[in-house]
């Protein structure tokens, strides 16, 4: 994600090939100095931030992620980078006490954004995106299944479990939002809420679906072919 987002994001801010390729570089940069100062400087980092209040603690982590941002969004880094960046900074006993307090924040302004993504899709414009959207769904859910596949047969889990687990990771599409968020805000096409939203949607039903068939799904992909028997 460090490298994903900075990416993206200057790919959306740019205005052409060479805009866009700038604010790539920009961003990549940023990206490296933050990570860069985060693994030699890290402990100070986290001394200078930590205290034993926890609305001081609180306040401390939710400024510094907002000034970051700000600063990011005048270098034209992308916000969300800028905020990403400050949880890579942060580490230790901050970050663990950091990650509690923040957690009902996080909760709801993760709902105040999927629920304004949402309010900015017209409904009326699901249906023509449904052809781009299902596409992306069979591509994606294909890649998807076959990443927890493997990560499970890796980790020594049986068919069926490599199933669940590959199932499992389908409706995870979320995300998709926060990127196409970001090009919204460029102000890129409004088809892109659109398929998002749609993908998102297909995702959600097919998701728990095939989690729940997962173990015929296991078992009909250990079966042999038909004229392969099981002893060959």
């Amino acid at each position: 994600m460090a490298v994903y987002l900075p990416i993206v994001a200057g790919l959306l801010i740019g205005d052409g090939p060479v805009e866009s390729a700038v604010s790539v570089g920009v961003a990549l940069l940023v990206v490296v100095v933050v990570i860069v100062a985060s693994m030699r400087f890290g402990p100070q980092i986290t001394r200078a931030v930590d205290t034993e209040s926890a609305e001081l603690l609180l306040l401390t982590v939710l400024g510094l992620t907002l000034l970051i941002a700000g600063l990011a969004e005048e270098i034209q880094v992308s916000s969300a980078v800028g905020a990403f960046l400050v949880g890579v900074s942060l580490s230790g006993r901050v970050a663990e006490q950091g990650r509690e307090l923040l957690r009902p924040l996080r909760d709801v302004f993760a709902g105040i954004f999927f629920v304004f993504f949402g309010l900015q899709v017209d409904p009326g414009r699901l249906a023509p995106a449904a052809a781009p959207a299902l596409a992306l769904v069979v591509v994606t859910a294909a890649t998807k299944f076959g990443t927890g596949w493997w990560a499970a047969r890796r980790a020594g889990i049986g068919v069926r479990g490599r199933a669940r687990a590959a199932t499992v990771l389908l409706p995870r599409g979320e995300f998709s939002i926060v990127v196409a968020g970001l090009g919204v805000a460029a102000g890129q096409t409004s088809d892109l809420g659109s398929i998002t939203a749609c993908y998102v949607l297909a995702l959600a039903v097919v998701g728990p679906l095939a989690t729940r068939f997962a173990g015929a799904i296991g078992d009909a992909l250990d079966r042999p072919p038909k004229g392969v028997s099981a002893a060959a």
